[in-house]
Order: structure tokens, then C-alpha cells, then sequence
């Protein structure tokens, strides 16, 4: 097995990670490197990463870089991750936006999940939505006026995302029996959601450095358990991006880690229970 040297190949890979894709590999985690990038330095023929490095990443191949992106990145995800997450946006932030529908207000709430990874959060958030609808008789709502969309960097998670279907061991992750029964079927060895659930997402490859106004204004961003892979400037970056991105009184998900300290000249700090969420300020 090729072993990449903590000095110059790390450095050198470890910058080249960091400027494509935001993610901060440190000295101590230098294995990370030689574990996921492995079978592409086999595939490519070259006997060492530091070859690798001059003779496949140096030239600038997109394809390479794509499959550099889909080795390195943590797609850690599963269903309705944080229970008072959900509780929260089932219980306090869903009834003020669904009242802002049917007092005419708004016509169509828009949410975004970045870093969605193999769908669950995103498809969590639909599955909500049609849930809460359901059970409170919501019958002039319907989950046509949310706009979902869901982006990542991996093209290879992407792929699962859309196509829907699951293993059993991602169904043993998160997932309730009433939500499995209600929006899943059983399909030999995997389970496939339903269509309906599906169509209300939309995917997108996307990298979080990347300009975000192609996207347009947000009422709920979801962006949580990534930025802690990044360096300060660039967490500042995204969240001041993310900021102008989402709508007066719109609402940013970041995790179970607090990072208020980045950005408190931009936005409000609300908790529910031990959930931390951040709130774009309306203006006076």
C-alpha cells in the first residue's frame, strides 16, 4: 500500500482538498488522505502520492477533481437527525409559516438543505411537512407550496439522494415506524420512498465557496454538520453568504454546536430547549 508522507505529499494534498471543496484536513488526521484517496492513486497508475499529485491533480482534470470531492467528503446523515430539531420546526417553526400561507402573505415557502449528502435531511423535512399537514386536517396547504431544495458537492451521493431508495441499514437509522409505514415500501432487500415525497425535493450539485444568488431568496436554510469541516474565514463566508440568502425573519439551522460568535452582528439567537437556531433580524 502507498503511504503518503506527513510533510510535502500531506501539504500539498491537504491545500489542494482545502481550496476545492473548504474542508480543513489537519496534520494529526494526515491518514484521512492516504485511506480515501487510495484507489484512485492505484487506478492512476502513478507509484506514489507525491506522482499523484504532479501528474493527476496539477493538470486539472474536472473528472478527477469530482472524484477527489466524492473520496474525501463525510456523508454522515441519517433520519430526522436531532429530535428537538424536529420537534421544534413540527411544533413552533411549521405552524407560523403555514399561517403565513393561508393568510395570504406568502404563496410558497422555500427551504434549503446544504450538505443534504444522500437525502435524509431533505427528504426529513418533506416528510414533516406532509405529516404535520395530515394530521392537523390542513386541507387548502398542501405540500406543493414548500420549495425544497437540496444541494452538495458529491455528485455520488447525489445519485442515491435521487433515486429515492434505501438499504435496511440506513431504514434502522432515525427513521419511525409511522413515517416508514407511511412513506416507505418494501422492495426485495431496500426500501423506496414515495413518489410524492420525492418530487418535493430538489437536488443539486453545488459547493458551498460557490456564489449562492443563483438560488434566490430563502425562508429556512438547513446547514448543519459542515461547517465545522471548515476554517473560520471561510465558516464567516458562508454564513454572511447564507445571511443574504435567506429572507427578513428567515431562519438558519447550523447543528448542536453553537457559532454565535462568527456571526452575532447578523443575526438573532433563539433556543428551544437545548437547540440553538439563528434568525435574520427584520428591519425596524
Amino acid at each position: 500500500m502507498f503511504e503518503i508522507t506527513k510533510d510535502n505529499e500531506y501539504t500539498q494534498i491537504s491545500k489542494y482538498i482545502t481550496d476545492i471543496s473548504g474542508i480543513v484536513i489537519p496534520p494529526e488526521k494526515y491518514y484521512l488522505i492516504e485511506t480515501r484517496l487510495y484507489r484512485l492513486v492505484l487506478e492512476s497508475g502513478v507509484e506514489s502520492y507525491d506522482d499523484f499529485y504532479k501528474k493527476v491533480i496539477l493538470p486539472g482534470n474536472t473528472k478527477t477533481t469530482q472524484k477527489i470531492i466524492n473520496a474525501i467528503t463525510v456523508n454522515e446523515t441519517f433520519w430526522f437527525r436531532d429530535e428537538v430539531l424536529w420537534k421544534c420546526f413540527d411544533r413552533e417553526i411549521l405552524p407560523a409559516l403555514i399561517e403565513k400561507l393561508l393568510s395570504g402573505e406568502k404563496t410558497k415557502i422555500r427551504i434549503w438543505s446544504a450538505a443534504a449528502s444522500t437525502g435524509q435531511e431533505a427528504y426529513s423535512i418533506a416528510m414533516c411537512i406532509d405529516n404535520y399537514l395530515k394530521r392537523n386536517r390542513i386541507s387548502n396547504v398542501s405540500l406543493s407550496n414548500f420549495e425544497i431544495l437540496a444541494t452538495d458537492i458529491s455528485d455520488r451521493v447525489l445519485e442515491i439522494a435521487v433515486a429515492g431508495r434505501y438499504d435496511k441499514i440506513s431504514m434502522t437509522r432515525g427513521i419511525t415506524d409511522h413515517y416508514k409505514a407511511a412513506y416507505f415500501k418494501s422492495s426485495g432487500s431496500a426500501w423506496d420512498l414515495d413518489p410524492n415525497i420525492k418530487s418535493a425535493v430538489d437536488f443539486r450539485c453545488f459547493n458551498l465557496k460557490n456564489d449562492y444568488t443563483r438560488f434566490g431568496k430563502f425562508d429556512i436554510i438547513f446547514c448543519r454538520y459542515v461547517l465545522i469541516y471548515f476554517p473560520d474565514v471561510l465558516k464567516k463566508e458562508i454564513i454572511s453568504k447564507m445571511n443574504a440568502t435567506l429572507n427578513s425573519g428567515g431562519i438558519l439551522f447550523t447543528g448542536s454546536y453553537v457559532l454565535y460568535d462568527l456571526f452575532r452582528d447578523i443575526f438573532q439567537t433563539k433556543d428551544y430547549g437545548n437547540l440553538t437556531y439563528y434568525i435574520k433580524p427584520v428591519p425596524e
